[in-house]
This record gives C-alpha cells, sequence and structure tokens, in this order.
C-alpha cells in the first residue's frame, strides 16, 4: 500500500463504502484512499437549485458531539439537510485535517432530523386522555384553551393541598414555573453522572473538571475505559485518529467490541488492544493495578504527600480548603483531618494483599472476578505506572461502568490509579472523567430572567425509587434522614411520621422520557396510577406521553431559536430557525407562559422574541481573558455574522489546553481536606453511603458477578446465568429516534449474545427470545455476535417500552418499601425498555444535599444485573 496520508476525508469516504459493502478488497480500499483526484475536490458543484437559502444551524440533541447541520430551505420547507464539510471546496485538505476549527459533521441522528421533522407520528394538537393511561386509543384532540384550563384545574387542586401540607404535592420535572407557587418536589440523582459527581465533588471538589480531550495529544499511553465516542461523541476519534498519527499508543477496555475498539485501539507490548472485562468489575481491576502499581514502587510518594490525602496511614493535614460545608456553610479552612485507623488506601491494599496472598493473588482474584487474565492486568498495570504522562479517559459521564452497581468506587479508583503516579495534575494526563472544553468558552451575557417574583426550593427525593415515594412517601433514607434533609434543605418540619405526598406529575421544559429512562417500568406502572394527574409536554407519544392524561404538543429545534454552549463547550452555536412553528406545536417557554397567565404567576419574556433574547446574550459575551493574551488578535463575530456562520470556536492548542485541576495549588483543592482525596472525611460523617466506604476501593456491587458465581437465587428462585449492560446505539439519544424508521431499520432494536450464550440455549440468529429476570420480562430479537462476551448480554438502552397486549409475566420486585420483593403480574415488553429489567435501588452516596452541590448527585446501577435469555416464555 502507498504510504500517502490517510486523510480525514478519505477515511470518513472510504469507511461508509465499507459499510455498505463489506466484500470491497483490501487492494480495492488502498486504490480508493489513494483516488484523492476527485471533481468536488477540484470545485464546487451546487447540491440544489439557486433559490435554495441554506441556514446554518445546529444539531440541539443529546449526545457529547453534537453537529452543525445545513438547512436547505425553500418556501418555508426543509428539502435537504447537509452537514460541516460534506460538499467539500478547492483546496480544502488542509483546514480539513486540521485540529484547529473542528468541522463538527452529523452523524447518522443529525441527516434523519428532517425525518422526525415531518415524521406523521409527530404530535400536532393538544390531547387529552378519555379512556385510561397508556391506552393511545383513548386520546382526543381539544383546543390550547381546554388542555390548559385542564391543566391549571389540576394544579389549583395541588394548591388546596398546599394549604394542608405546606408544599404542592407536583413532581416538577422540568421547568414548568410551579415553583414560584411555592416549594414543589423534584429529584435528586443521575443515570448518567451520578456516580461519576459524587466521586468527583468529594475525591476532587465542587466543580473541578477532568482533562479536556485534546490533551491526550500530550500523552504518552492512552487508556479509554469504558467508553465509546463514536457514539456518545462524535467529534472524539478525530482527536484519537490524530493520536494515533502520532504513535500514541490506545488501549480500550470495554465490555464490548465497540466502534472505538476497532477503529482506534493499537495495544502496546504485553497488553491487546481490547481488553474486556465482565460489567461490574472495571474497579476490581482498578484495585489490582494500584496494587501491583505500590508493591512494584511505581507510585510517586512525593506528589501523593504533597497533593493527597488517605494514601498513608494515619494522614493528617490542617485543611486549607477555600470551600465550604454544604451542610452549615462553615469553612473548612483550618479544621483538621486525619484519617482514621485502617482506612487508609495503603491499609486497603494491604488489606486486599493478605486476603489474597499477595500480589499475584491479587491479581488471579481481579481475573476470577472479570474474566481478563492477570497477566494482562499486571502488564497494563506495569505500563501505566512507568509511562509519564499517561491518559485514563472515560468521558463526561465515565462510560458504562459509571451505571454499575459500584459505578462511584470505579470512578474513584481511576482517579486514585491518576493521583497515586503523579497523572492528576499534569499535561498529558487525565483522572478518567473529561472536561467538556478546553477551558475557553464564551460566557454568554446574561439571559433575561423569566421569573419575576420569589422562587422556592423543591422538596427532593431519589428518582431512581419515584415508584416507592409515590405509594409509600419515602425513599430509601431513614425516616429521619429525611425528616432531616427537608427541614436543612426546606425549613419544612414534616412531622414524626415523615412522608412526601406526591401526587401529580408534570414532564416541562427541559426534561426527558422519565417514565422510559428512569427507575424500573413495572413498579411505575402500578404507582402511576395512584397520580391524580400526569401533564407532559412532547413531541412524540412517548413512553412517558403514552401514561399522560394531558399531552402538549412541542417545537422542535428546527422551529425556535437560541444560542446553546453545546456539550462540546469549546463551541458557541446558534441555532437559527428555519421554519415557522408546524401543526398547533408551541416552544415550551411559551406553554409555561400560558400557564403562568392562568396561575396568575408573573413569569415569561415580556414579549421579548428569540432573537431579542439572543441579541442581548450576544451583546454581553465575553471572552476569556487567557484565551486573548493566548489570540490577541481574536474578536468575536457580530451578531449578524453569527446567525450566518451559526458557529464560534475557541481553538486552544494541545500545548496551551486548559488542565482544570492544575489550578490549585497543593492542599487548596475544594475539598474538605483541601487535597485529592484517597478517604473522605465529607463522606464518612455524613453517613448516607449505601455501600458504607468512604474510600476508594472494590466494592461488592448490589447484583453483579459474584452472585453469579455463588449462583444466588433471586425472589423468584431463579439463579440467573447471564449478566446485561445496557449501552448507548449509534442510532438513539437516549429515548430520543427510537420511531425513526431509517434509524430503526438500520440498527433494529435487539438482544446482543454471544455464540457460545446462544447455542446453549438453541437461539440462532434473529430468533424472537425473551430476556427476564425477577423485575420483568422482554420479547426481542436475538443477534448473535462475537462482540459480545461469553455470559454477558446487551440490550440498547433507550427503546420505548411497548406492554404486549396478551402475554403476562410473574415478577417479583418491592414496592411498599418493607425491603421484600412481592409478586405482581406485569405484561410482557415487546418494546425492549431496558428499565423493564431494572431494580430500583440507590447506591454510591445518594444524597441530596451532594445534589445541590453537583446537579447529579445520585447513582444508577443497571450494568451488571443479572437476567437469563430463552426461546420460550418463562412462568
Amino acid at each position: 500500500m502507498s504510504a500517502k496520508k490517510i486523510t480525514r476525508r478519505t477515511f470518513l469516504g472510504t469507511t461508509a463504502v465499507g459499510a455498505a459493502s463489506t466484500s470491497l478488497s483490501l487492494n480495492t480500499w488502498a486504490q480508493a484512499i489513494n483516488n484523492q483526484k476527485s471533481p468536488l475536490i477540484n470545485g464546487t458543484i451546487p447540491a440544489l437549485e439557486d433559490d435554495v437559502k441554506v441556514v446554518n444551524t445546529y444539531h440541539e440533541i443529546h449526545c457529547h458531539g453534537q453537529c452543525m447541520l445545513k438547512a436547505h430551505v425553500k418556501d418555508g420547507k426543509l428539502l435537504a439537510l447537509t452537514s460541516a464539510g460534506d460538499i467539500p471546496s478547492k483546496d480544502c485538505l488542509p483546514s480539513d485535517e486540521s485540529i484547529g476549527k473542528m468541522q463538527r459533521r452529523a452523524c447518522m441522528k443529525g441527516y434523519a432530523e428532517r425525518k422526525r421533522l415531518y415524521a406523521p407520528d409527530r404530535l400536532k394538537y393538544p390531547l387529552i386522555q378519555t379512556i385510561e393511561r397508556g391506552n393511545t386509543a383513548g386520546f382526543k384532540r381539544v383546543s390550547w384553551d381546554e388542555a390548559l384550563d385542564r391543566a391549571c384545574e389540576a394544579i389549583r387542586k395541588m394548591q388546596d393541598r398546599q394549604k394542608e401540607l405546606g408544599y404542592l404535592p407536583i413532581w416538577n420535572n422540568g421547568c414548568a414555573p410551579l415553583n414560584m407557587l411555592g416549594p414543589c418536589l423534584s429529584a435528586y440523582g443521575h443515570h448518567s453522572a451520578g456516580n461519576q459527581n459524587d466521586c468527583l465533588y468529594n475525591a476532587l471538589g465542587k466543580g473541578v473538571k477532568g482533562h479536556p480531550a485534546i490533551d491526550m495529544l500530550n500523552s504518552k499511553l492512552i487508556i479509554v475505559w469504558s467508553a465509546d465516542p463514536q457514539t456518545t461523541s462524535p467529534h472524539l476519534p478525530f482527536i484519537m485518529t490524530k493520536a494515533r498519527e502520532k504513535g500514541i499508543p490506545i488501549v480500550v477496555i470495554d465490555t464490548r467490541y465497540t466502534g472505538t475498539v476497532g477503529a482506534m485501539a493499537t495495544g502496546i507490548p504485553g497488553v491487546p488492544a481490547w481488553i474486556a472485562p465482565r460489567p461490574g468489575t472495571d474497579s476490581a481491576i482498578l484495585a489490582a493495578m494500584a496494587n501491583t502499581i505500590y508493591r512494584r514502587n511505581l507510585h510517586n510518594p512525593a506528589y501523593i504527600k504533597e497533593y493527597t490525602f488517605g494514601f498513608f496511614p494515619g494522614d493528617s493535614v490542617i485543611s486549607n480548603s477555600p470551600a465550604k460545608s454544604p451542610i452549615d456553610g462553615h469553612p473548612w479552612k483550618g479544621q483538621s483531618f486525619t484519617v482514621p485507623q485502617g482506612q487508609s488506601f495503603v491499609e486497603y491494599l494491604d488489606e486486599l494483599n493478605a486476603a489474597h496472598g499477595g500480589e499475584e493473588g491479587v491479581l488471579k482474584w481481579a481475573e476470577l472476578l472479570s474474566g481478563v487474565p492477570a497477566k494482562t492486568i499486571k502488564n497494563l498495570a506495569i505500563a501505566y505506572g512507568k509511562t509519564k504522562p499517561a491518559c485514563i479517559y472515560s468521558a463526561w459521564t465515565a462510560g458504562g461502568a459509571q451505571r454499575t452497581g459500584n459505578g462511584m468506587y470505579y470512578t474513584w479508583l481511576m482517579l486514585a490509579l491518576a493521583a497515586m503516579t503523579g497523572n492528576a495534575t499534569v499535561r498529558g494526563g487525565g483522572i478518567g472523567s473529561l472536561s467538556p472544553n478546553e477551558g475557553m468558552s464564551v460566557k454568554l451575557g446574561k439571559a433575561p430572567g423569566m421569573a419575576h417574583g420569589k422562587t422556592f426550593r423543591p422538596l427532593l427525593f431519589s428518582t431512581h425509587v419515584s415508584s416507592q415515594v409515590i405509594m409509600t412517601g419515602r425513599d430509601t433514607r431513614t425516616p429521619e434522614q429525611l425528616r432531616e434533609d427537608i427541614k436543612l434543605l426546606n425549613g419544612i418540619d414534616l412531622g414524626e411520621d415523615p412522608r412526601l405526598h406526591l401526587e401529580m406529575f408534570i414532564k416541562g421544559a427541559g426534561s426527558g422520557d422519565v417514565f422510559n429512562q428512569r427507575a424500573a417500568i413495572n413498579p411505575k406502572l402500578e404507582a402511576w396510577n395512584k397520580l391524580t394527574s400526569v401533564i407532559t409536554y412532547d413531541r412524540f407519544m412517548s413512553t412517558t406521553a403514552r401514561y399522560s392524561d394531558i399531552i402538549f404538543p412541542v417545537v422542535t429545534h428546527f422551529e425556535e431559536s437560541f444560542i446553546t454552549g453545546s456539550r462540546v463547550k469549546t463551541d458557541t452555536n446558534f441555532v437559527n430557525q428555519i421554519l415557522d412553528p408546524m401543526y398547533e406545536c408551541k416552544t415550551d417557554w411559551q406553554i409555561n407562559e400560558l400557564i403562568a397567565q392562568r396561575l396568575g404567576i408573573n413569569w415569561g419574556r415580556d414579549g421579548k422574541s428569540d432573537i431579542d433574547v439572543m441579541k442581548i446574550q450576544w451583546a454581553g459575551a465575553k471572552v476569556p481573558e487567557k484565551y486573548k493574551e493566548l489570540n490577541p488578535e481574536f474578536k468575536l463575530p457580530t451578531f449578524e455574522e453569527m446567525q450566518k456562520e451559526g458557529n464560534v470556536q475557541l481553538f486552544v492548542k494541545p500545548e496551551t489546553s486548559v488542565i482544570d485541576a492544575d489550578r490549585f495549588a497543593p492542599g487548596e483543592f475544594p475539598t474538605d481536606t483541601g487535597k485529592i482525596n484517597f478517604y473522605s472525611p465529607f463522606l464518612a460523617e455524613r453517613g448516607r453511603l449505601k455501600q458504607k466506604a468512604a474510600r476508594a476501593q472494590y466494592v461488592r456491587p448490589p447484583e453483579g458477578i459474584e452472585d453469579l458465581l455463588e449462583g444466588k437465587k433471586g425472589a423468584k428462585g431463579i439463579a440467573y446465568s447471564l449478566q446485561f449492560t445496557t449501552p448507548h446505539m449509534p442510532n438513539r439519544s437516549h429515548s430520543s429516534f427510537d420511531n425513526t424508521t431509517s434509524l430503526m431499520d438500520a440498527f433494529p432494536h435487539c438482544v446482543f449474545i454471544n455464540p457460545e450464550d446462544a447455542q446453549k440455549r438453541g437461539i440462532s440468529d434473529g430468533d424472537e427470545v425473551y430476556v427476564y429476570n425477577d423485575a420483568g420480562c422482554m420479547k426481542i430479537p436475538a443477534q448473535i455476535t462475537l462482540r459480545q462476551l461469553p455470559g454477558v448480554v446487551s440490550i440498547g438502552e433507550g427503546a420505548w417500552y411497548q406492554p404486549s397486549p396478551t402475554e403476562k409475566y410473574e415478577a417479583w420486585f418491592d414496592l411498599d418499601g418493607d425491603g421484600k420483593p412481592e409478586k405482581h403480574i406485569v405484561a410482557v415488553d415487546v418494546g425492549g425498555a431496558v428499565n423493564t429489567l431494572t431494580t430500583d435501588r440507590d447506591i454510591g452516596a445518594a444524597d441530596p444535599v451532594l445534589h445541590l452541590q453537583t446537579n447529579k448527585s445520585g447513582g444508577f446501577a443497571a450494568g451488571g444485573n443479572l437476567c437469563e435469555v430463552s426461546k420460550q416464555k418463562p412462568a
């Protein structure tokens, strides 16, 4: 093959060809790569007629890439969508390959937005349920006035209850302006980042971010741990490709053979490109690696003593922290902290070492749990310990392993490895979590406030056990803790028998499909019947909408304008409206304003349009002083220029990117101790940890590989033999796009299963199979693939729940909060919603006080839970 450089454009083009025809020979592939004399490269060809207007806009959807879109519009109709760089111009290759202004190119979801805009099943008018929740045949079209009047009537009934309770018994899930009527209810807990944020707040400090993505180009070894950026962060593969071009080795650790493994992983001597642990065992590997690094003196004692707390036995410090206690607001500075006997990280490693007969025994223990050979774990530990600097990267939400029953400790052990080797604060290092920017983003001016009056803090409960809260008034906190928290945060005394009354639900602006994505579905089906009213703003008949009484149709981002920093943050983007709102759809804020008017709430935009608000924000926009030093010639575009271009980037070179943790002097981190914590005095004192350990260590998850190895039986008396994971899928953003037919055809929803497991069960590729456990049962096709580990199946998260009208299943789960599962007869789910199989539980810290600090406290536990798969319907 020619040594000619493989460019980004030819790589993307040829891989697209490869996807269409897997029989393309290697020689043909090489010729395609080397053939760069294309008419499209040498000149431009108009894609559409001259009178078609091209509007630069932005794909505002939940993924960490988010792309620029070019909307081709004529006569108020969207004719086509292209993306940045789709139509190359003359001499574009140098800029195309630059890591300077990166092209935010669309993935399949971006290109599918036209189908979503004009989807026949899009919600067009206000609807009310006339039969029973969940029965789509019962929805009836009504006028906006009738729907709004009914919604406000339901809210007023809750205001009557407020007089008795002291708060509105409404779960305000989103940004409906009900917090101006008084305190209502809201949830803490986050399925994507709860475990990670609880760890990082207590171990690193509030608001301290990981290394920026582009900093991997400064590293000498990249370990991608439980992250699939080709699915969740589409801009990162380009940076990783540049790392490969520089010769930086990449090891990918994931329970599945993902696109990231296939395209990016290189491996290192003694360590394969792909390491595949069983779900929920990543932290066992990390603990064994830490032990090997410590036993072989590959740690950095000087850095540890200067920067960290709780590593060595008897560690003591007088805090120089700039932060304050979230409980009483007292400064932590000046307080003395000493790690209790037996709680230091070295003592944990000594316990681990003694329990398993030394370093080799610890490696064998990690092998037993994870399935990864001990030699591989040892070699990876030694390579990481010796390579300076080395990057561990698990994305912004710590990957799939963050969503397991010990996800907080997995995050903590990644940080522990970085801290004990000196990689936590240095350029080219990394702590696992990435920063969503390079530290250089435009700060927008303040938008005009919507609420013109006092707002009230909500009463918080755990989203992961919301059904139990509806049924019993309590989550997994003790009655004393519940009463204490509400007194502390809201000034309300719930009395001797403290309970939260959750009687109504409203899914407003800025919220997801709570029914489908958060907590288990089958308990919710029963609990939902207790609610007096359910109101949803939505674009489609999502699972939450289906189980609502009133539905308000909302616009897409093509039908409104706003400025967003995206989840990349180095970008600032104008989402330009490309057509008028369709049907009778309204924006979220317009619906809120109409509700506020009826309820006598002074809330709204005071006549300001989207453009008016954007102009105010842009007029106050500022560029960071540090960026001005790096690029003194840079000037922000005018408002009109931003409307035309749609995007501005404050690019920072890898060698000048901002390492957020490096801005803190040793001993001045915003933790309680002022240092990076291997042990957290605050977590220990707070006493809310579900798994008790207030330090970095391996903890056994509430459900996982140990149960499988021990043959433990569930409430139904079955010892399940498989684990399951819930990966993000390239054709969905959580529950969005699950009804987009072109994407559904390209990626049919299924359970992925290894050939060995399929053969044992008599399953052929494409067979309809049942996946089940104590929590519930689903029926979906099986896809047999070597990308799955033996003993582990995966079902992509986000598919919409669809109850079978004929098939029932005996499930066992705890709905009355007594800790004992009861029998429930439920429908078999034929939609394949993973939450059919999950169990309501809190893990990690699960603390509303932490939630107010992080906005994402309280972890989700699904990956690694047990299940079974069969062709025959289970009892």
